[in-house]
């Protein structure tokens, strides 16, 4: 349901060049992936079309619907629909809020960190991989995200959205730190509106093997395995085993990683072996990665 509303909502501002009010009064439980595409897909409207009122929405009130009232306007969403211009954007950051935006990744992956540091009680060892974990993330959009592996000239047609987006937006992503009361977990999510990682490696990857070529699924393997990259370069591709450590032998059971590209679905928890990688039927363009962490206090 949420990529058949998002995609509605895209479809109707950019083909149809059509302002849309979505109605949320209704809404009695949002997870925290689709808040996050809800936010992305309602502040690109807003930014690409330079108005900030090219999506607005209508809230749940508390006497109404508390349940709808508590996931959507308790929790920032709500604030952050009405986020579309850089300047509010901005002031989410600087206020902590759960949601946020950026296109740089040097300065926000301090930010957030510090953010986590003071809202959530994690073990030092369990911060710190973490803290490395999104920190990669959000370089992984600066470095790849929004890149043809082709260039424009031998591929033009490929990347010109994506050019788009870039010039009027940045290299951005959209994330949120999300804590459930009644799981006591925390999410953390980023994601973007890139080319999707199994297509940041694979075309790269069968342009250089023209004698061999790789599916969704094994690209979205090798791009998350130790020295998987579509980068030659000695020492590059080792950032996806920081995205996973976050999950690792110092993280409970429970703890998990979730990531949604190209049209794959990628799962790695802690014990596994070997992480779990299905096609899936419906998708957007982009990457979705979702940590789901218990936070652990130090025994000191």
């Amino acid at each position: 349901m949420t990529y058949s509303l998002i995609r509605e909502v895209n479809n109707t501002v950019t083909e149809k060049r059509m302002l849309v009010t979505l109605d949320l009064r209704g809404v009695k439980l949002i997870t925290a992936a689709a808040s996050v595409l809800l936010f992305a897909t309602v502040n690109t409207c807003q930014l690409m079309n330079k108005n900030p009122k090219q999506v607005i929405c209508i809230f749940p009130k508390e006497q109404n619907n508390s349940s709808g009232y508590r996931y959507i306007v308790k929790t920032g969403l709500a604030r952050a629909l009405h986020s579309g211009e850089v300047s509010k954007l901005n002031e989410l950051v600087n206020q902590e809020a759960f949601f946020q935006s950026s296109n740089n990744p040097f300065q926000h992956a301090i930010t957030t960190s510090v953010m986590l540091a003071e809202k959530a009680e994690f073990d030092p060892v369990q911060y710190e991989l973490l803290s490395t974990a999104i920190g990669e993330a959000m370089l992984n959009v600066h470095h790849h995200a929004y890149n043809d592996p082709l260039s424009s000239i031998e591929k033009p047609r490929t990347n010109n959205s994506k050019k788009l987006l870039v010039g009027e937006m940045g290299r951005r992503w959209w994330q949120c730190a999300w804590y459930d009361y009644l799981k006591d977990e925390w999410v953390f999510i980023i994601c973007d509106f890139g080319v999707g990682i199994p297509h940041s490696l694979m075309e790269s990857f069968n342009k250089q093997n023209p004698m061999i070529l790789i599916e969704n699924k094994e690209a979205m393997l090798k791009a998350l395995s130790v020295g998987g990259s579509r980068f030659n370069e000695g020492g590059r591709g080792n950032g996806s085993e920081d995205m996973k450590r976050a999950v690792g032998r110092f993280c409970k059971d429970t703890d998990n990683l979730l990531i949604y590209s190209g049209g794959v679905k990628y799962q790695y928890s802690q014990g596994m072996e070997e992480p779990s990688v299905e096609n899936i039927a419906t998708f957007f363009g982009g990457t979705l990665i979702e940590w789901t962490l218990k936070p652990k206090l130090s025994e000191e």
